[in-house]
């Protein structure tokens, strides 16, 4: 009986037009293989590129930060004499006040870059990103990144804000005293001032140390994390 089905088969012409269906089957799967294959690699080398930039967008902002929180600590070193000697500021030695003089009217803030990780956040990457706790350290790290940022330069709003009350508050002979004064005078004038001597005192409690160090440590070990994946 199956004899009698080739025979007919052979009969009709299917069996060529089976075999080149056949090869023409083999042939689309074999290319739809090899176009995934080319896919894949297209996207994981754009993956490559972006977290390439991700990574170059980390360590300048680590760098930033390492900076930042060199200006910070030295602000808070004067700000810790200046508090312990808040009404006796003569008690405190001329060389150190002088030292430490621009820092009383230095106003900066973080400059935080998040281009290229909102470009990845924005993109379809993401999904082509196996590493699930890899992406959840990275948004973790932005965040924290963020966060410092945000604390930095809302407290040197604030002391800026105190600086201006002052400016705007002084009669002119103690505006003059202030720029062209004594260093005591440079020093005791804003300390007169309510809203500037607030922020002396509570300067210190919007950012700490220790927030500085978790931010450092969370964005370098992210780097490295980069690095390890070959990115």
């Amino acid at each position: 009986m199956r004899k009698k089905n080739n025979n007919n088969w052979r009969g009709l012409g299917l069996v060529p037009y089976i075999r080149e269906l056949s090869i023409v089957i083999i042939g689309v799967l074999i290319t739809l293989l090899i176009t995934n294959i080319l896919s894949d690699r297209a996207k994981q080398a754009e993956v490559k590129r972006a977290l390439t930039l991700v990574k170059i967008e980390l360590e300048e902002n680590l760098h930033q930060i390492e900076w930042a929180q060199q200006k910070w600590e030295t602000e808070q070193r004067i700000y810790g004499l200046i508090r312990q000697n808040m009404d006796h500021i003569e008690n405190i030695a001329v060389d150190t006040l002088w030292k430490y003089r621009k820092v009383i009217g230095d106003k900066h803030s973080l400059a935080i870059v998040t281009d290229s990780y909102e470009v990845l956040k924005s993109s379809l990457l993401m999904q082509y990103i196996k590493d699930k706790d890899f992406l959840s350290e990275l948004s973790k790290t932005y965040g924290i990144i963020g966060l410092i940022s945000r604390k930095l330069n809302n407290y040197s709003n604030i002391k800026g804000n105190g600086i201006d009350h002052m400016i705007n508050s002084i009669d002119k002979n103690n505006l003059e005293k202030w720029t062209n004064g004594t260093v005591y005078d440079f020093y005791n004038i804003p300390l007169r001032d309510n809203a500037f001597r607030l922020f002396v005192y509570t300067g210190n409690s919007l950012i700490s140390i220790e927030e500085f160090e978790e931010c450092k440590s969370k964005t370098a070990s992210l780097i490295n994390e980069i690095k390890k994946q070959g990115y």
